[in-house]
């Protein structure tokens, strides 16, 4: 077994490599969190071995796969056990030592298509290449990003994505990019994008419309009224029943406010209203006769 050994302290040697790995991590990132998240919800599952995309064509994706990092800036390789001070060094490591880690039929650096994917390294870069766009050669890059993605998609999935990522290689597009006039990633677009989107407002409309219907159920078979509205409709009608049994007897604090004549008039009504109510009850209640 290998001990581990830490190195990296000395000055960073020359880093000129055939494929950027910092923006290769930047355009692997965009591919698993979109692209692979799009295929997914499509009912594709994984990119196809043929998708230049795809982890199985990755140049990189063994080695990033292979990289542990243990704490704060410490980072280890998991193919020799050695240590190193900064990612940096490790990626360094990589190239020099385990160059031999990649897959024989790996052919694709995701870097190279950072201008498709809209990288961030590349988005603050494009400011300085602004001025020697040309519209002819982003018509071949139109024309690749097109076929990259149909290796990679087919159907609605591939129009999704010939739509967001080619069809914005323009030169206007990217002055709109540089002014701050829109976003590279638009929220939404690394979970899902505009299908999960859509997908959630119509569930949601969808959801509303049979609340809706499920609610004028009932109203439809009860002319208009719903159980809550029938209910309290018993309630008032129970309570007008009631105040139309008991007497109106005004109290004292109500009647010590009126002229002497109405509250003569009110006292009467009361007394009246308890002898009738009195005659009633013995009508009513006739007890029963004792015959010998």
């Amino acid at each position: 077994q290998k001990s581990a050994t830490m190195v990296g302290s000395s000055p960073h040697p020359d880093e000129n490599t055939p494929c950027s790995r910092p923006e290769s991590r930047e355009a692997r990132r965009i591919v698993q969190t979109h692209i692979v998240t799009l295929s997914e919800e499509a009912g594709h599952g994984e990119l196809a071995p043929s998708c230049p995309l795809s982890p199985h064509n990755d140049v990189l994706a063994a080695h990033e796969a292979a990289k542990r990092r243990l704490s704060g800036a410490v980072w280890k390789c998991g193919l020799c056990g050695k240590q190193f001070r900064s990612e940096r060094h490790l990626d360094l490591h990589m190239h020099r030592k385990h160059a031999d880690a990649s897959p024989a039929g790996a052919t694709s650096c995701l870097a190279d298509e950072c201008d498709l994917l809209r990288c961030p390294s590349w988005v603050k870069r494009l400011g300085d290449a602004a001025a020697a766009c040309t519209e002819g050669a982003l018509a071949v890059r139109r024309e690749h990003c097109a076929a990259l993605m149909h290796s990679c998609a087919f159907g609605p999935l591939f129009a999704q994505l010939e739509h967001e990522y080619c069809a914005n290689l323009t030169c206007s597009y990217r002055q709109q990019l540089i002014a701050g006039h829109i976003d590279a990633h638009p929220p939404g677009h690394t979970r899902g994008g505009l299908g999960l989107l859509a997908f959630g407002v119509l569930g949601v409309a969808a959801a509303a419309v049979v609340c809706c219907a499920c609610l004028g159920i009932p109203e439809a078979q009860n002319g208009g009224r719903t159980p809550t509205h029938q209910s309290k409709e018993r309630s008032d009608s129970a309570r007008n029943n009631s105040a139309q049994d008991r007497p109106c007897a005004p109290s004292g604090k109500f009647t010590r406010h009126l002229p002497l004549s109405q509250a003569r008039a009110f006292r009467a009504a009361e007394s009246g209203s308890v002898v009738r109510q009195t005659a009633t009850r013995q009508r009513l209640y006739q007890p029963p006769r004792h015959t010998d």
